[in-house]
């Protein structure tokens, strides 16, 4: 009896433990399935003040951002979704915006810690027009975080990820500027925040070509229009107008298939001296920011040129500028009734003397030997006043003095020096123009095919240039060998054309060509007013316009397309000065006024930006993965993001499992007590 009175006051004590766990276990469950409920997350940080950041936001202020959409377009979606960001940043949190459309800049000089500041300025700012540079958007954000005090630093890039600017990132090339950045210690966390746009169809001007520089009154210019359809609609009869000096003139249709483009011509005469404005415009689609195009033409009286022969002759065609003087003036030597806008002068080279410079805008020297004494010295005082000069070379040169003295180490006029001369193997395979995408003012008008096919002119000789010993002299056109055939150099206010062949048809059927015409032209009226301003340029740069150091505190007036007006002061740059504005946001034609003297400026948006396809979202979270970034499309998404890495996951998931085991362990324990 003594021994089953010792068992049952163990039972006793063991069904008091029991039942003290069971009690336990019921009160634990309603607290846990509160605690699920609540969804709670690890937010001590916060309370002891170490949960502030350092961000810095890249956003996409491009052009293609400003495409129309439902919901409002990237543009205004990215400046309320970043006010968003900054609102949830914990107190104390430091904050940066790089603009990325264009050239990157920051918004702010510095981060600032007063986050409400960030959203007045980007409302104040215009948005850029230009193609996201992304390595160099990345290195400025990369800048400005490791500047950061925080211990904890994100990048955040906003941007609709249109491919034209981010595909050969989704196909696999590097992201230096983004690698560099994530080595940083500590390092920052990176997300990929898109924000797309519904729209797909649209139409724009790609380009507008002018067939010259520079035109005489009541010369006709032309005018060829590019149009392009960026989406797979089908478009009839779209209306394309012509605009001279604000007012319409006439309009012409076009049809354009999917993703197809079409070319359009106009032309127009105007019949006073001075800068004029001319602008395409197409009527259709939603989105009417790429549906212009501005250009400036300049008409001028005449351009004066001096055409200095080393080789003259009696017999047609057979001096060495007899085919430069008939391309330059077409109109006289074809006894028309049309005005030409170059007026040549023509002198043997042995009869050149130091006044004949006075009051041209460009001299050619066609197969000259030399130019030597008080002829060099006036000659160099020309080009460095701003004159223009084009060296054809030829077989009376002196290889010596052109490569000891014009070019005199590249410190001369000459831009290249000269190896000798080379010559086709067989007159079956002679050298040609090399073909290549154009980008200088005087012969982009040449890569489209209507304006004369390059690669017909065919040459059996040509002098070898070597560009090694000068490092300002660049080509403007290559033969297929490997050489250049016209190289450029700028010297003092004026600028210099070598040609590696002759003006005339002994090296080359060159002056046989249609186009010879246009291109000596045009190469003329480069040179004769490439101190002015172009026809046109792109939006997000500055304009800078270069003068004499004697021009230093004038100030000019820049009016902009809608009006509004800003002062412009001249100031010193080295041994000259320069005007230069704030960066052009927005496409038209501006002016610039100093006294009673007014001229033109013209501006369009960058082509690239038209074609608004983004990379797919599968794209862009391959390309997040591959640089261990995270990508949200939405201000949900990131919120979630940003809430997981700064305070920790939410704990609703181990709370809910939690009480499923205490349930699971009560009945177990329930049933155990009930068996005694």
């Amino acid at each position: 009896m003594h021994l089953l009175q010792e068992v049952i006051k163990q039972r006793k004590r063991k069904l008091n433990i029991e039942q003290w766990l069971l009690l336990a276990v019921r009160i634990a469950i309603p607290i846990v399935l509160a605690l699920c409920l609540a969804r709670p997350v690890l937010t001590a940080l916060r309370s002891f003040g170490l949960g502030k950041t350092s961000l810095v936001m890249l956003l996409d202020d491009s052009f293609s951002m400003r495409a129309p959409s439902a919901e409002g377009s990237p543009a205004e979606r990215a400046r309320i979704d970043v006010g968003h960001m900054l609102e949830a940043q914990p107190k104390g949190s430091d904050a940066q915006v790089i603009l990325a459309g264009g050239n990157a800049r920051r918004l702010l000089d510095q981060s600032t810690s007063t986050l409400d500041v960030i959203p007045k300025k980007l409302a104040e700012t215009a948005n850029q027009a230009g193609p996201v540079k992304i390595n160099d958007a990345l290195q400025t954000a990369a800048a400005s975080l490791s500047k950061a005090t925080s211990g904890s630093r994100e990048l955040a890039i906003v941007s609709d990820f249109q491919a034209s600017d981010w595909q050969s990132a989704a196909d696999g090339a590097a992201l230096p500027a983004l690698d560099t950045l994530l080595k940083q210690e500590p390092k920052p966390q990176v997300t990929f925040y898109r924000l797309a746009s519904d729209l797909t169809e649209n139409l724009s001007i790609a380009s507008a070509d002018l067939s010259a520089l520079v035109v005489a009154q009541d010369q006709p210019i032309g005018i060829r229009v590019r149009i392009q359809n960026h989406g797979k609609r089908q478009w009839q009869d779209v209306a394309v107008h012509l605009e001279a000096d604000g007012t319409r003139l006439r309009t012409s249709r076009v049809s354009l298939a999917t993703e197809g483009e079409a070319v359009i011509g106009f032309t127009h005469a105007f019949k006073q001296v001075g800068d004029h404005s001319l602008a395409v415009r197409l009527e259709g689609d939603s989105f009417p920011d790429d549906n212009a195009f501005y250009l400036v033409v300049q008409v001028r009286n005449q351009l004066n040129v001096l055409l200095v022969d080393g080789s003259p002759s009696t017999e047609p065609l057979e001096g060495a500028t007899d085919f430069l003087e008939l391309a330059l003036t077409p109109y006289q030597s074809a006894s028309a009734s049309l005005k030409d806008l170059i007026r040549t002068t023509k002198i043997e080279a042995k009869k050149l003397r130091e006044t004949d410079f006075k009051g041209k805008e460009v001299v050619i020297l066609a197969d000259v030997d030399r130019v030597q004494g008080s002829r060099y010295n006036e000659l160099e005082k020309f080009v460095k006043s701003g004159g223009g000069l084009i060296v054809f070379a030829g077989p009376h040169c002196d290889l010596d003095w052109y490569n000891r003295d014009f070019f005199r180490k590249g410190e001369g006029l000459l831009p290249a020096s000269i190896k000798g001369m080379q010559r086709a193997t067989s007159a079956s395979m002679p050298a040609r123009i090399q073909q290549q995408r154009l980008t200088h003012p005087s012969v982009i008008y040449f890569n489209d095919s209507r304006g004369g096919r390059l690669q017909d002119a065919e040459f059996q000789s040509w002098f070898e240039l070597d560009l090694s010993g000068n490092p300002l002299a660049k080509p403007i056109l290559q033969l297929d060998r490997g050489s250049p055939l016209i190289v450029e150099k700028a010297y003092g206010q004026g600028r210099i054309l070598l040609a590696s062949t002759t003006a005339d048809a002994e090296w080359s059927n060159l002056p046989l060509q249609p186009f010879y015409v246009p291109l000596m032209q045009r190469l003329v009226t480069y040179l004769a007013t490439q101190s002015t301003i172009s026809a046109w340029d792109q939006v997000g740069a500055p304009l800078r316009i270069i003068f004499p150091k004697e021009q230093v505190g004038i100030e000019y007036t820049l009016t902009d397309p809608t009006g509004q007006s800003q002062v412009i002061k001249v100031k010193p740059e080295g041994d000259k000065s320069l005007l230069e504005s704030k960066p052009i946001s927005t496409p038209g034609i501006y002016k610039l006024t100093q006294n009673t003297s007014t001229k033109l400026l013209a501006y369009n948006l960058d082509p690239a930006e038209s074609n608004l396809a983004p990379l797919s979202s599968d794209q862009i979270k391959a390309l997040a993965d591959r640089h261990q970034a995270a990508f949200v499309d939405s201000f949900d998404g990131w919120q979630k993001l940003d809430r997981t890495r700064r305070h920790g996951s939410e704990l609703w998931q181990p709370f809910l499992m939690a009480l499923l085991a205490l349930l699971f362990f009560e009945v177990l324990l329930q049933q155990r007590i009930a068996r005694g």
